[in-house]
Formats: structure tokens, C-alpha cells, sequence
């Protein structure tokens, strides 16, 4: 164990933490990652679910001098408010991903927004919490994503809890001793099992909106200061890792590449200099992070090589041996992932054979009960019979290859490397102009989020946001 506890390290640094610290290159994915989240926010407002959640919220929690509701604009209690914002961005399928397995944004970014309000803070700190925040999620998560899901838990609420409290803490003006007390009991609150999804329940649902929550109530509890945090927290022999990944001293269970031993101290190392959270990418298509890749390299060869579906023998695609035996090899959802299956790899890539591509979140609705069932129907029949997964131990995560063999005999190759998907601001607006078929406001509305999001750093408070993530077409609409 280390002099100086893992807490502490975070803590000290987080604290000192100013935004003419940040590299340029962090505030600019910060207002990428930011923006991400607030255009799912839109899609989230015309998902059924979400909005009983929201209505929950404000009946349980509603608060008149509270935070601010997205897309509502009633008010309720800073962890309340924190629950329901989470609830949209999550619900809409919208979210960026870290090692597969977290996706910080529905979690961290609600933290931010709610603070921001009721503390009154700007945008430069706002950028500078979040930036806090991310980076401590990554760095507790990087390594121990695969065993943490052996473990079964769900890496991504456990881990973003983290993140969501430090994000508070800072926000809330804590110093070192308090952000201590915020970690310590962040790690107390964390949650999230992964037995829902393999046994038919959704627990998953609510997962980031109780972490957002968690985290925030981890803030306002260190600040009440009736809690000592304990020093070693994370690492101690009884403490987070040790719970959540089975070790307190780098042993892990899996892992995706790599051996099974780490350094704990690699955990803080260049902690201010480098920034895990730049690798963090971005979903668009409404399912499993490791599938966009799949998506886009089968997209990209069908249009490359002019493929005709019809004249395809096979497709072998070349993936991290743990994508397919998601969420774990400990608990598998499926014992026979082989199998072809609607909404799971060999379905995505099917369509993008067949259909040049799959819808992002907001564009058609694509499925046995779609919009075009002839194409749906070939989809359905080339999955079966078209297409093989190759687990590969040594094959870094969402970094697949795809080998398509023509009746003919001829091969096409291709790669999608991970740091594809790693986009900056200016690429992630780019791409995220797919999403406006559907999205609630259309273009002049999605436009005003930008440029909000862009200007992060020069606003006064986080009003402007609030107002444009709130907007006229805000209410019920169609589930």
C-alpha cells in the first residue's frame, strides 16, 4: 500500500485542478463529450420511459428553488434533478464509452449540470469538473473493466458513481479533506449487477441515473461534513477494488490484452500531464459499443469494394475474445454466442452488408417490425447463413477486422482501429449530423446546442444550456 492512498492522490490533484491547466486538446473532448450528452437529451425527451421516470422524480422530489429539469423545466431536489437528466440522456441510447464496458456521460455530465446551477458556476468550471471527474473514472476503470464484470457487477454505474462525486465535489468548491470524504463514500454507494440483462429483467435502465444520483449525494453528504472519509478507500483490503475487481493489488481476473499483473501505481502516474479520457469514443448507433466499429468497417467495404450482398460467401469478423462473451466469460449473456441473434453482432453487420449501414440513434427504425421488411427479411437470412465471429485473445478492444469472401473466391480485408473513434469536437458535430432526421428541434435547434457547447468556456453560468435543452418542443411526444 501505498505513503500517500489512492484518494488522497486524486484528491490533492482535483483540488488544485484550474482550467489554464488543461491542455487544449482535454477542454476541446471535454466540450465534445459534453455536447454529446446534451444532444441525447432531445432523443431521451420522446422515450416513454424516461418520461415516468422524470414524472417520479418530480412527484417524490420536486423542489421549487431546486435544479432544473431538462426538457421539463420544473424543478426538483440537486439529487433528484441529477436522477431525472441522467434518466434522458441515458434513455436514449446516445452515450460515449471508456474500455467497452463505462459510459461516463449519462452519469457525469447530469452531475455537472445540476451543480453548476445551484452552485453558481461558469463554464470554465464546469469544463474543469468534468474534466476532473472523467479522469478519475478512466484511471479507476482502465485496467479492471473485465475483471469487475467477472465480479458481476456492472462496471459502468460503479465506476461513474465515481466519477459523477468527483465532478460534485469540485463544483461544490471542496478541498483536499473533502474530496477524500467524497471518494470514500462514493465507493460506499456505488452499485450495478449484471444479472438483469442475462435473466430478462432491465435493471440496467436506471443504472447511470442512480450512479448520477449516487454521486452527487456522495458530494452534498462530504460537504455536510458529518463523514470522515476513510484514507484508504480505494485500495485498502477491504476497499473498493478489492470488492468490485477481486484484488487491492493489481491482480486482475481477465483482461483484454495484456497480462494479468499491473502496478497499482500506474493508477496516478502523469496524473495532470496525461489524460486517459481522450481515447473516450462516442456512440451513435442504439447498440453495444463494441458493434459500432463493426458497423462502420462493413459499411465502409461494402461501399469501397461495391459489394452485392447476394454475391457474398462469407464474413469472418476478427473481434477482442471478450466482446464476444459479453459482459464477461465469468457471466456470458449468451452460453451459444455463436449464434445469430437480432441486436447482436452478426445482426448489425448483416445490415450493414445488406443495407450499406445501420440507423443512427433518431434516423429509421430498422427490425423485423421495421419500416422496410424486405431488406429487414435479408438481413435476417445473411446473419444465419453468411456470417462467423473469431475471438481473438491478442486483438486490442473495438478494433475489429472483417474478411469478406465473394462467391467467386476474391478477399477483402479491412481494420478498424479503436483511435478511429476517438473524435475530437469537430469531428463528433460532423458525424452527429446524422442524428437530425430525428431530432426534436431540427437543425437550427441542434445548431444552438453547438454552439453553446463550443463557447463552454466563455459562459457565465450554465442558463444557456439549461434554455436550449429545454426548448418549446419539450413534453410528451411519441414513444
Amino acid at each position: 500500500m501505498t505513503t500517500i492512498s489512492l484518494s488522497r492522490q486524486f484528491a490533492r490533484w482535483a483540488a488544485g485542478l484550474r482550467h489554464e491547466d488543461l491542455p487544449p486538446a482535454v477542454v476541446d473532448k471535454v466540450k465534445a463529450l459534453a455536447l454529446h450528452a446534451l444532444t441525447s437529451v432531445a432523443f431521451g425527451t420522446r422515450n416513454a420511459h424516461s418520461r415516468e421516470v422524470v414524472e417520479l422524480a418530480l412527484a417524490e422530489e420536486a423542489k421549487a428553488d431546486g435544479a432544473t429539469v431538462l426538457g421539463d423545466g420544473r424543478r426538483a431536489t440537486r439529487v433528484g434533478a441529477a436522477f431525472a437528466n441522467a434518466e434522458l440522456m441515458h434513455a436514449s441510447l446516445l452515450w460515449d464509452s471508456y474500455r467497452m464496458l463505462t459510459h461516463p456521460g449519462p452519469v457525469l455530465v447530469p452531475a455537472a449540470l445540476v451543480n453548476a446551477e445551484l452552485e453558481g458556476r461558469d463554464g470554465r468550471a464546469i469544463i474543469t469538473a468534468l474534466a476532473a471527474g472523467y479522469e478519475f473514472s478512466c484511471r479507476l476503470c482502465d485496467k479492471f473493466i473485465p475483471s469487475t464484470a467477472a465480479r458481476g457487477f456492472r462496471p459502468s454505474p460503479i465506476f461513474s458513481t465515481m466519477g459523477a462525486a468527483m465532478v460534485t465535489g469540485k463544483l461544490m468548491g471542496l478541498d483536499e479533506n473533502g474530496l477524500v470524504a467524497t471518494i470514500a463514500l462514493a465507493a460506499n454507494f456505488a452499485s450495478g449487477l449484471n444479472e438483469g440483462q442475462r435473466s430478462g429483467g432491465n435493471e440496467l435502465a436506471i443504472h447511470e441515473p442512480h450512479a448520477a444520483r449516487n454521486g452527487v449525494f456522495a458530494g452534498l453528504m462530504a460537504r455536510a461534513g458529518h463523514v470522515k472519509g476513510s484514507e484508504f478507500s480505494i485500495e485498502g483490503d477491504a476497499g473498493f477494488y478489492n470488492a468490485f475487481t477481486g484484488s487491492h493489488s493489481g491482480k486482475l481476473t481477465y483482461a483484454f490484452t495484456g497480462p494479468l499483473q499491473f502496478d497499482p501505481a500506474s493508477i496516478t502516474a502523469g496524473l495532470g500531464q496525461e489524460y486517459k479520457h481522450l481515447t473516450a469514443m462516442f456512440r451513435m448507433y442504439p447498440c453495444a459499443g463494441y458493434n459500432q466499429a463493426v458497423i462502420n468497417l462493413m459499411a465502409e467495404m461494402k461501399a469501397a469494394h461495391t459489394l452485392d450482398a447476394d454475391k457474398i460467401r462469407d464474413v469472418a469478423i476478427h473481434m477482442n475474445w471478450l466482446e464476444t462473451l459479453y459482459p464477461s466469460p465469468a457471466f456470458p449473456r449468451f452460453a451459444d454466442w455463436q449464434k445469430a441473434r437480432i441486436g447482436e453482432t452478426k445482426y448489425f453487420a448483416a445490415h450493414a452488408a445488406v443495407n450499406g449501414g445501420y440507423p443512427v440513434v433518431g434516423g429509421r427504425t430498422f427490425g423485423p417490425t421495421g419500416q422496410d421488411l424486405e431488406a429487414d427479411q435479408r438481413v435476417l437470412a445473411f446473419m444465419e447463413r453468411h456470417i462467423t465471429l473469431v475471438p481473438e485473445e491478442d486483438r486490442p478492444m473495438f478494433s475489429p477486422a472483417i474478411v469478406v469472401t465473394m462467391q467467386d473466391g476474391t478477399r477483402h480485408r479491412g481494420e478498424y482501429p479503436y483511435d478511429r473513434m476517438a473524435w475530437d469536437f469537430d469531428t463528433l458535430v460532423e458525424n452527429l449530423q446524422a442524428c437530425l432526421p430525428g431530432y426534436p428541434g431540427g437543425k437550427p435547434a441542434f445548431d444552438r446546442l453547438v454552439e453553446l457547447a463550443r463557447a463552454l468556456d466563455t459562459l457565465a453560468s450554465v442558463q444557456p444550456i439549461i434554455a436550449a435543452t429545454t426548448p418549446a418542443w419539450a413534453g410528451p411526444g411519441p414513444a
